[in-house]
């Protein structure tokens, strides 16, 4: 699989559209559209990005592994509950939430879960 190809797969397993990531990553979406189409490569850092946000390895994401680190981790810790996938019923805005969190430093996660915090307290 080619880098065009895993990055269109995993977006769309996600159900997720080129101008979520787009957003996610702080890029235009032509710039996005780019990385799918194979016209330009990701630079590095946002490869590590993509490897964060998704839960993936970078090899996946390069096309040098067959699988997906989520998807081993989804199948093993999911196997004894009927294939259930929890991530599955989450709504398009929670899983954008979710992608962005994981390419926060750990100071902004630290932040952003004291702001939560705060507002579940005041709701």
């Amino acid at each position: 699989m080619t880098v065009p190809e895993s990055l269109r797969k995993i977006r769309k397993a996600h159900k997720l559209t080129q101008q979520d990531i787009a957003n996610v990553l702080g890029v235009d979406r032509t710039t996005y559209t780019l990385y799918e189409t194979g016209s330009t490569n990701p630079p590095l850092e946002t490869l590590a990005k993509l490897s964060k946000m998704y839960n993936a390895t970078i090899g996946y994401i390069l096309g040098t592994e067959e699988n997906n680190h989520s998807e081993r981790l989804n199948k093993a810790s999911f196997a004894a509950e009927d294939e259930v996938d929890p991530v599955a019923f989450l709504s398009k805005d929670e899983r954008k939430l979710l992608l962005s969190y994981r390419v926060l430093s750990p100071e902004k996660k630290q932040q952003l879960r004291e702001q939560l915090d705060k507002a579940l307290k005041e709701e």
